[in-house]
């Protein structure tokens, strides 16, 4: 009696296969481990070596993808493909924006044009035309960022393609805040956003976007905006299986962080960025340190300060305002001067990882720095143009934290000016603004200032009652020289523990106003304190953003 052959069991997927749906579950690291080893074995056309290179992007590994990329170009050019290689042409020259390779980029985005020449408009066109804004925003051309951007909008919307209106349109909101088009760039950049984390892009698209609507919010001090695109970034990331972005929205997390006083948090995220961003963006690595450097600075330790400020440095990233304020901090205050001023002079042109370099939003930073440098200098002509130039840019950008930045820096000038009650009033302005944005060391640096402004005016209880306050915040925080500093105003009024300050101290406290507190040295005497670097850091403070 015959007996019936049982069916064939089904054939195990293969190493491309597994590949492919370990991509669409959003599995990075299991996608790369099997297309990886099916390449070592020879088995990936051009299409499976871009699902290669788009797992080794997702991983950190940048110049693995680079390196698959290349080949996938080579092979779609081999295959006559050339829409297929100018794709690939135009993820080239993204990824080698990442690497700083400018020369390469630009090659790479040559290439994809002159294939894209002679056929009819598609995706391609589109994403060239985002990544030449991208390219234009990094090295501070604004205009071709803005018209680049444009352009892929339109193509996008032109061809329905959802993905590329959406991150051109993100581009096109960097480019008009950077102008100082502030309300109708974050109109766009929140638009493209609730596009992204609704689910409806791609996994890249919606990345990039989250990034560059973060990166725009931090750019202006729009710290409570960019922590809510944070938050719904995660739960995007979460509903679809996403492990996150490479290092980027760790180093905003850390700005947030440094901004809200939770520095050993804020540092720790800045050292796991670097970590992340190592192999993936380099720059944006050295950034990470220098973010390091910036809350070192602030807590007062200034060697350690100094240390990782120099390894960024060494990375090619920025370091100013740091650095400068640090030379400040060490009682440098020549050094610090010129230091600033050059970097004011002679703004870099690299690519910027940070705000547009040699821009508005890159400058006022620096002319904050300046002002507390100029008054420790006792400079009151190049403060008072840095506070003018300041104050005009702000009228352009007036977010709430460039607001509060303009308000202390002015407070501070008309104090050194001897114009105490106007300076009481716009420090007591700077205290509310930087409370309300939950900014607890500059709104006590604001607060120290203020105490001396009230001094100055005669008002010693007002002014013991508000350097008791900073003094408190300062402990908290640990911000180590600003504790001392506060104590000594505290010593200079005469402030007892449960006492009443004397108003003959009060006028004393005046007088060390106007000539000991601005100068670092002096007060690095009169503390004592060698485990502080002998130094004070002035008291308008800010090593980052506006």
């Amino acid at each position: 009696m015959a007996t019936k052959s049982s069916s064939p069991a089904p054939a195990a997927p293969t190493l491309v296969e597994q590949g492919r749906v370990a991509l669409t579950r959003h599995a990075w690291g299991e996608a790369f481990e099997h297309l990886a080893t099916a390449d070592a074995q020879g088995q990936l056309d051009a299409g499976d070596l871009e699902l290669l290179a788009t797992a080794a992007w997702w991983t950190g590994q940048l110049p693995q993808a680079i390196e698959v990329r290349e080949r996938s170009y080579a092979a779609a050019m081999k295959a006559n493909r050339p829409e297929a290689a100018a794709m690939a042409a135009v993820a080239l020259a993204r990824d080698n924006v990442y690497r700083a390779a400018d020369s390469m980029s630009a090659a790479w985005a040559r290439r994809a044009e002159g294939l894209l020449e002679s056929v009819p408009e598609n995706a391609a066109h589109g994403w060239l035309a985002i990544v030449r804004s991208f390219r234009a925003s990094t090295v501070g051309d604004i205009d071709t960022a803005l018209q680049a951007a444009t352009l892929a909008e339109q193509i996008g919307r032109r061809l329905g393609d959802r993905d590329i209106a959406a991150m051109a349109q993100a581009e096109r909101g960097f480019a008009l805040v950077n102008q100082g088009h502030v309300d109708e760039g974050l109109a766009l950049v929140d638009e493209s956003s609730v596009a992204a984390v609704a689910g409806e892009l791609e996994p890249g698209t919606a990345g990039g976007i989250c990034c560059t609507t973060i990166g725009t919010c931090a750019s202006l001090g729009e710290w409570r905006r960019a922590s809510e695109w944070i938050e719904a970034q995660d739960r995007w990331c979460k509903r679809e299986g996403i492990n996150g972005f490479p290092g980027m929205c760790r180093l905003y997390r850390a700005e947030i962080k440094q901004l809200r006083g939770q520095w050993l948090e804020a540092e720790a995220e800045a050292r796991r960025a670097s970590i992340e961003l190592e192999n993936f963006i380099p720059a944006a690595a050295a950034l990470a340190l220098y973010r390091i450097g910036a809350i070192r600075l602030q807590r007062g330790d200034l060697e350690a300060a100094e240390e990782v400020l120099t390894q960024a440095h060494a990375r090619g990233t920025k370091t100013e305002p740091a650095f400068s304020l640090l030379r400040l901090a060490q009682g440098r205050t020549g050094v610090a001067a010129a230091s600033i001023r050059r970097a004011l002079e002679d703004p870099p042109r690299t690519t910027s990882w940070d705000a547009p370099p040699d821009t508005p939003l890159m400058r006022m930073p620096l002319l904050r720095a300046q002002i507390e440098i100029a008054l420790a200098a006792k400079d009151l002509v190049t403060a008072r143009a840095a506070v003018d130039e300041l104050g005009a840019l702000a009228d352009r950008f007036g977010s709430q934290a460039i607001g509060a930045g303009v308000a202390s820096a002015r407070g501070m000038f008309q104090l050194a000016s001897g114009d105490a009650p106007a300076s009481e009033v716009t420090l007591r302005t700077a205290v509310d603004a930087w409370t309300r944005l939950d900014a607890p060391h500059e709104a006590a640096r604001a607060r120290m200032g203020l105490a001396q402004a009230c001094a100055a005016n005669d008002n010693a209880d007002r002014a013991a009652v508000e350097l008791r306050a900073a003094a408190d915040t300062f402990e908290h925080l640990g911000a180590l020289i600003d504790l001392s500093m506060a104590r000594q105003l505290l010593e200079q009024l005469g402030e007892q523990e449960g006492g009443a300050p004397r108003h003959a101290d009060a006028r004393q406290l005046k007088t060390f106003v106007f000539t000991d507190i601005v100068d670092s040295t002096k007060l690095g005497e009169l503390l004592g304190d060698e485990a502080l670097g002998s130094s004070c850091t002035g008291t308008i403070r800010r090593c980052d953003r506006p």
